[in-house]
């Protein structure tokens, strides 16, 4: 009997084991059919980005322009009322002038901001996300709005964690939930993508929908024109000396 119950248990161990191994072969299976989806090889030729869009919030359509250089920094600016506001990340600093908030020379950002901003450096996704230090990991399938998902978890280098709805469809991601930690609280940011567009064989969402504490109700980005690889000056994301 005892010879029995070590066979049995053998038996579990080999069939767990055979288990976890299919689980890390499929989310990697999953992520390499996203990444394909989005660009495949193309990514890795992807060194910046400028977006001009409209940001549709409380009845009001502000036009906004950022530029992203791959892991090195980004700027962005949005107009409010005739008002420019800009945010801007410079390696690893940070900075922002907002008028509308009665600051009309430049800022540092906090250390945590930064850092949950940085995110942004990084164009290519889960593109190589093994060799940028994120764990990912298959958490399941479900079904959002009718439409059938893969969910996959990812912690990231920077200590926040992701957690993507990709189509079993297309292998777009279609929401993203990001939690991590600003100044102290628990955050969590809700973000549906749509309208995806290809752009020198890379594949873009055009319409994106925001929700996140820092803002009231949601918030829609209509993206009206992206360059991929522009030139830019990258003095652009220095701190401005008041």
């Amino acid at each position: 009997m005892r010879n029995q119950s070590i066979v049995k248990l053998l038996g579990l161990f080999a069939f767990v084991l055979v288990l976890n191994t299919a689980q890390a072969q499929s989310v990697d299976e999953v992520i390499d059919k996203h990444v394909a989806a989005m660009g495949g090889d193309k990514y890795s030729s992807i060194k910046g980005l400028k977006m001009e869009a409209t940001a549709q919030i409380m009845g009001m359509d502000l036009p906004s322009t950022t530029t992203i250089v791959q892991g090195r920094g980004m700027r962005s600016e949005t107009t409010v009322q005739g008002s420019a506001i800009v945010q801007a990340i410079d390696g690893e600093t940070g900075w922002m002038i907002n008028p509308m908030a009665g600051q009309t020379t430049a800022m540092a950002l906090p250390e945590d901001q930064v850092k949950m901003s940085a995110g942004q450096l990084d164009l290519t996704g889960l593109y190589n996300y093994k060799a940028k230090g994120h764990k990912a990991e298959l958490m399941g399938e479900e079904t959002v709005e009718g439409a059938p998902m893969y969910v996959v978890k990812v912690d990231m280098a920077n200590g926040a964690t992701a957690t993507h709805y990709i189509s079993k469809d297309t292998y777009y991601i279609l929401k993203s939930v990001i939690n991590t930690e600003v100044q102290g609280q628990a955050v969590e940011v809700k973000t549906n993508f749509s309208n995806f567009k290809q752009v020198d064989g890379v594949t873009f969402p055009f319409t994106t929908e925001i929700e996140s504490p820092a803002m009231p109700g949601v918030m829609t980005m209509m993206v009206n024109n992206v360059q991929v690889n522009p030139t830019v000056d990258e003095s652009i994301f220095a701190m401005p000396k008041n």
